[in-house]
């Protein structure tokens, strides 16, 4: 089983994606959202989430930050807590994980749908599973959520 990373992301395109990885040593992880300030529930709007290698850690930096657009200005943000919490995925036909990355990201592909983002989960009674990360890597567990 695998989850595909979109090429472009909700606020940076492919070529300004690359750029990122090329400057940062960083891969880019797709299009996320974070916690919000209280830790329990998730913001709205995703960030375009990177893994840094190499982390400023004395700085207070973590492995991933996510980089949004607001009002004509580019801001960076930390990521961490974007996969603090397992992911819920619906499994297609051809083995591949879908998921939805926001509250409002309606996602449907090869046999299966998902709904919700982090705040709730909407199927189309497909097999579902349950989706941690692990550096830089989707950790899938299929059959764990139901």
């Amino acid at each position: 089983m695998f989850i595909e990373t979109p090429k472009d992301g909700y606020w940076l395109k492919e070529a300004s994606i690359k750029k990122v990885e090329d400057l940062r040593n960083a891969k880019y992880m797709g299009y996320w959202c974070t916690k919000r300030l209280d830790g329990k529930s998730w913001n709205e709007s995703p960030v375009d989430v990177f893994y840094q290698y190499n982390p400023d850690i004395e700085a207070g930096h973590s492995n991933y930050f996510g980089i949004f657009l607001q009002n004509d200005s580019v801001y960076i943000t930390d990521a961490k807590s974007c996969f603090s919490e397992p992911i819920v995925g619906s499994i297609c036909e051809d083995g591949e994980v879908i998921v939805s990355r926001y509250r409002h990201d309606y996602v449907a592909k090869k046999g299966a749908m998902i709904d919700g983002g982090r705040d709730y989960t909407r199927t189309n009674m497909c097999k579902t599973a349950k989706v941690i990360v692990d550096g830089d890597k989707f950790v899938i567990e299929a059959n764990v959520v139901e």
